[in-house]
């Protein structure tokens, strides 16, 4: 079960292609990941859908502040504290 889970979010997730493959959208995803999908990462981090799947695609970088808050979720994931403000 948890497989299909993990495969259904992962689509709703887009990844950039390894040309595009940056650390900011590597970790744009991973934050993608945690939260349950690029909508509720853009509700997060109050922005547009639409230009958050471009930054996940790699298809322009997003900017510092947003690079910033996606470390934080990531990091506060990876330490167990739960979810970033």
């Amino acid at each position: 079960m948890r497989g299909m889970k993990e495969t259904a979010l992962a689509r709703q997730c887009p990844v950039a292609p390894p040309a595009k493959s940056s650390v900011q959208a590597r970790t744009l995803h991973r934050a993608c990941l945690i939260v349950g999908g690029a909508e509720a990462l853009a509700q997060r981090l109050e922005l547009p859908a639409t230009l958050l799947e471009r930054w996940l695609r790699g298809e322009a970088p997003p900017p510092e502040h947003v690079f910033h808050q996606a470390v934080e979720i990531v990091l506060l994931h990876a330490a167990g504290t739960g979810q970033a403000n």
